[in-house]
């Protein structure tokens, strides 16, 4: 099963719901978190840069969209940390469900970048 989490806030450039990540590093910038807060927030973001792999600089991703495979429990942790700290502070995060992606552009053994296909599988949203 492949997961994407996203808040319900609009990318003004792609008009897509915003991900986590995006949301986590507006939080840090915002000055609305206390000291111990921002630490945590950047200590979960150095880890994702730390420990997810990232597509070459050949990779493309106009259009495709990063799912995290629910198997990488090794990510799943820190990812459902960084979806209740953002839950905290008053951000709604939808946990967007898939149990076959279609077009497969990229992949590594925590993440995949698929385009949208309407042989794609979803089965809920949280």
């Amino acid at each position: 099963m492949f997961m994407r989490f996203v808040t319900t806030r609009i990318n003004k450039k792609s008009q897509k719901p915003e991900g986590v990540f995006a949301a986590a590093y507006y939080l840090l910038d915002s000055a609305a978190l206390d000291s111990n807060e921002w630490e945590r927030l950047r200590d979960l973001l150095i880890w994702f840069n730390k420990n997810l792999p990232h597509p070459s600089a050949r990779f493309s991703a106009k259009r495709a969209i990063l799912w995290f495979k629910s198997s990488a429990e090794e990510s799943m942790r820190p990812i459902w940390e960084l979806v209740h700290f953002l839950r905290l502070h008053g951000y709604h995060v939808e946990v967007h469900k898939c149990r076959h992606l279609a077009n497969i552009s990229y992949e590594d053994r925590y993440q995949v970048a698929a385009y949208p296909s309407e042989q794609d599988r979803k089965t809920a949203v949280q």
